[in-house]
């Protein structure tokens, strides 16, 4: 069953759906001037809630995790990957015989760290779901290579370029979006994400 982030973001893309994209298609993809650039705000305002949605559900996962280990020493997938990803530059114990020693954060205080400096990173320097943008976040939280679906992501990719193209070019430079193959993109979009979201509620 998906989250309901994920339920509040499908809405949300239902919604945009509703304002701004034709009421119906043309069948001919004859459209006017206002309808292209309602579709490319469409896709900007899309791509603004994916990427809402995949950092918050993200943040989501290792903060269960983390309160899980804490409540009943309970280690899920997300908590192991996390760890592993914030592993370096720890500093090793010195000594327990010879005091002062050097020592070493337990491995709650890890998980603590590397919990505050990923959700730090998503909050703050994550911009994007472009493939380098969604294995960062996802690898770190414990999806396996083997669990992401490469077409999907091909698809990702592709539309997340055309993103930044409708948000940093003039319209009149830019291939006119047909607004019924913009919203089937999305849609499908969508419909990957709804498969990532059951699969982080068991890491």
């Amino acid at each position: 069953m998906p989250s309901a982030r994920y339920n509040n973001m499908s809405k949300r893309i239902t919604e945009l759906r509703n304002h701004l994209l034709p009421r119906s298609f043309d069948p001919l993809g004859l459209y006017t001037d206002r309808v292209y650039e309602r579709t490319r705000s469409f896709r900007i305002l899309a791509h603004a809630e994916f990427e809402s949605y995949i950092e918050d559900r993200v943040v989501e996962v290792v903060t269960h995790a983390a309160a899980a280990y804490s409540n009943s020493s309970t280690i899920r997938p997300s908590l192991l990957a996390l760890v592993s990803h914030w592993e370096e530059g720890w500093p090793r114990p010195t000594s327990i015989l010879s005091p002062p020693q050097r020592q070493a954060p337990d491995l709650q205080g890890r998980i603590n760290k590397a919990r505050i400096e990923f959700v730090n990173f998503i909050r703050t320097k994550n911009h994007g779901i472009k493939e380098k943008n969604l294995l960062f976040m996802l690898f770190t939280v414990g999806v396996l290579e083997s669990e992401i679906n490469r077409t999907w992501l091909q698809s990702v990719e592709d539309w997340a370029k055309l993103r930044g193209e409708s948000a940093h070019k003039s319209g009149k430079v830019q291939t006119q979006p047909d607004p019924e193959i913009e919203y089937n993109k999305v849609k499908y979009i969508r419909s990957g994400f709804k498969d990532l979201d059951v699969l982080l509620s068991s890491k």
